[in-house]
């Protein structure tokens, strides 16, 4: 069965300042593993990332409570992110937070059930809709 992806929506009004100064900077793609590992190391993980139409990305971390599971990919094609997302499918773990570019490139944040309402909490304070896998035809 295959899905179809909702992605997660940016709200305008009072939560677009807190978004746009709580976001890292714009990267390339090669200064993407070392920001993802310098903020590892530091405790922070990224609950939401996007895509911009230039092939740079940009990153919202939080600090996650201790015990959490959780997967990040960015700038993969469809077919790389549905192998990805059945993967999680098995594992029991929802898609969090999902950003696709007009070029169709996913990046997408799957978390452990468990943490899965404390995550959309996050995602809400800063003004981002959980993404939603629905089941298609």
């Amino acid at each position: 069965m295959d899905s179809i992806y909702i992605p997660s929506q940016t709200l305008s009004g009072d939560t677009e300042l807190i978004r746009e100064r709580s976001f890292t900077r714009w990267m390339s793609r090669d200064l993407l593993q070392a920001a993802s590992d310098f903020c590892k190391n530091i405790g922070l993980s990224a609950i939401y990332c996007e895509v911009s139409p230039q092939g740079a990305t940009r990153y919202l971390f939080w600090q996650p409570p201790e015990g959490i599971r959780r997967e990040v990919r960015s700038g993969r094609t469809l077919e790389q992110f549905v192998k990805f997302d059945e993967a999680n499918i098995v594992r029991g773990w929802p898609l969090l937070s999902l950003h696709v570019r007009e070029n169709a490139v996913y990046s997408g944040v799957w978390i452990s059930p468990d943490h899965y309402e404390e995550g959309t909490a996050v995602l809400a304070f800063y003004g981002i809709t959980p993404a939603e896998r629905q089941a298609g035809g």
